[in-house]
């Protein structure tokens, strides 16, 4: 049977994960979702996908095609 104590840092162990796993949400949707502004050169590698989409110039390839053996 579990102790006490041993239930006690149970229950810390898992807060402390808790508390590392919110945080990495924050980063996660702060990256993804936009609540920071993109870095320059993130702006100008979006410019150029877009200007190579917009000319054809990039070959689009299905994401199942790029694993090994498919």
């Amino acid at each position: 049977m579990t102790t006490e104590a041993e239930l006690k840092e149970i229950k810390t162990i898992l807060t402390n994960l808790t508390r590392k796993v919110e945080g990495m949400n924050e980063l996660i949707e702060e990256r993804l979702i936009g609540y920071e502004e993109p870095l320059p050169d993130e702006i100008e590698a979006t410019k150029e996908f877009e200007a190579a989409k917009e000319n054809k110039t990039v070959e689009l390839i299905p994401w199942k095609k790029t694993i090994k053996g498919t």
